[in-house]
């Protein structure tokens, strides 16, 4: 667990003020996520807690921090809270495209209350009826209706009071068949259907497509969306208690702080203040298709089996989400990047390995009709190499499944064969809304010389008149703008 940022400051604080700078640098790193959801509490998170529920108004930093969010591109924004839809969608006022879920993950549709069974609503109205009687005696107590629940409030009551309540609602109401109870901050809420934070959560990442997500919670009941996260994934609870969250912040204020940091980091990743020029960019070619790398070892861009076929990484034009193939080190950014003497052959220095790569033109290849393309990267050193393969086919508009084989992979459903030979290599494949992204599992260790041959084998295809990279003639001494060009 880290904590970060418990003091208050004021309102308009910088972003970064009140924030570890850890947990400031791991929001940077959230705000770069392809396909990224952000999901809140309510009470307690982006509202501070009251004395009475229905005046706890949302901190203006924290909404207005969440439509940005909600209005950049890929990019999605969710509210799961214990309140009632409606009393949610009310506080809040956000635009219709940001998810609100009511009744601790529960309700998700106006329409809720009208979907339930009359087992369902008669046992409802049981559990409303049993805390009324429990309530009336007790000074200070409310509660709170809801379609499929009734909340009992006991912040304003005396504390033996309520204690003696509390016993009461253990001893009666909660133990009907078919209640669930949940705990709060002085509150227990008893529920005619089982409501579950994560499972919302993940039905809400599974309708979003996003691969990774952050999720800022503040009570008991979070915890059930905090125990859901997945490694990539950042959880920070606010407050004190114990919880499954990596992260630990202090008041609703720093919440407001991390999500305006994201919303911030998030627009000018989403500018291209973090894209890498074009003119960075290093040329592989065998003179029929060609690859775009950047001095990161990155192929951000490749078409095949021809310069001008279809995108298998775009991500030059269309972002992460469009496809890429990485191959970098751990400690840092690369040495250096330079051509191989008189050649198109790329080399990529890191702290203990270096990476080469070429687009095969062995065979005589550039005088023949475009067909099978290979993109060759060597691997050759001690050090631990990081490797991403994220094919996306037609520019990412076409979902993309891999399947590992023996020696490899597979890019699946596809009209030409794409493999990935990489012998001793085991592979980790996650989805990432329809795509899927394979990653060198990192129990992996590269061998000193690691040789990963991606293959495009297409179908006999007609020649037509293109522009690519020529080696023969085209042969830069150094990685760089400058670039000669042949028509094939």
């Amino acid at each position: 667990m880290t904590t970060a940022g418990d003091k208050d400051q004021t309102s308009g604080a910088a972003p970064t003020a009140g924030l570890d700078p850890a947990l400031a640098a791991r929001i940077d790193a959230m705000a770069r996520e392809p396909v990224l959801l952000v999901a809140s509490d309510y009470d307690g998170t982006i509202a501070p807690i009251v004395d009475d529920p229905a005046k706890a108004a949302p901190h203006r930093e924290a909404i207005v921090a969440l439509q940005l969010l909600a209005n950049l591109p890929e990019t999605h924004v969710a509210v799961i809270s214990g309140r009632s839809l409606a009393d949610l969608a009310r506080l809040t006022n956000l635009p219709g495209h940001v998810h609100l879920v009511g009744s601790h993950g529960s309700e998700f549709d106006p329409g809720f209350h009208s979907g339930l069974s009359p087992a369902t609503l008669a046992l409802r109205e049981r559990i409303a009826s049993d805390l009324g009687a429990i309530a009336d005696g007790v000074a200070g107590a409310s509660l709170e209706h809801k379609p499929a629940s009734v909340a009992f409030h006991y912040r304003n009551a005396d504390a033996a009071d309520a204690e003696r309540a509390l016993e009461a609602i253990g001893a009666g109401p909660a133990r009907i068949a078919g209640v669930h109870t949940k705990h709060g901050k002085m509150v227990v809420e008893l529920c005619a259907v089982e409501p579950d934070k994560g499972a919302a959560l993940d039905r809400i990442r599974q309708r979003c497509g996003a691969g990774t997500l952050v999720f800022l919670g503040d009570d008991v009941t979070d915890e059930d969306a905090f125990a859901v996260l997945r490694e990539a994934d950042l959880g920070i609870k606010i407050g004190e208690g114990e919880t499954a969250a990596r992260w630990r912040i202090g008041t609703t204020r720093d919440a407001c702080r991390v999500l305006a940091r994201l919303a911030e980091k998030r627009t000018e990743w989403l500018e291209g203040a973090a894209a890498v020029p074009i003119e960075h960019h290093s040329v592989l070619s065998d003179q029929r298709t060609l690859a775009l790398v950047t001095p990161g070892g990155r192929v951000s861009w490749m078409c095949a089996p021809r310069v001008d076929s279809s995108a298998i990484f775009a991500e030059l034009l269309g972002g992460e989400t469009a496809g890429h193939f990485t191959v970098r080190g751990t400690s840092g950014p690369a040495r250096s990047q330079a051509y191989h003497e008189s050649s198109m052959v790329l080399e990529t220095v890191w702290d203990g390995f270096t990476v080469t790569d070429l687009l095969d033109c062995s065979s005589v290849r550039p005088t023949q009709r475009a067909g099978r393309s290979d993109l060759i990267r060597v691997i050759k050193g001690t050090g631990r190499a990081v490797v991403e393969f994220a094919p996306r086919l037609d520019f990412g508009r076409t979902p993309t499944q891999i399947t590992a084989r023996d020696g490899g992979l597979v890019v699946e459903d596809t009209h030409d064969p794409i493999v990935l030979r990489a012998p001793g290599v085991a592979w980790e494949i996650t989805d990432h809304g329809p795509h899927q992204t394979a990653q060198k599992s990192s129990t992996t260790t590269l061998p000193t010389w690691s040789r990963i041959d991606f293959s495009l084998r297409p179908s006999l295809t007609h020649r037509y008149s293109t522009f690519g990279a020529c080696p023969p003639i085209s042969s830069p001494r150094a990685a760089g703008p400058d670039r000669n060009f042949a028509r094939d």
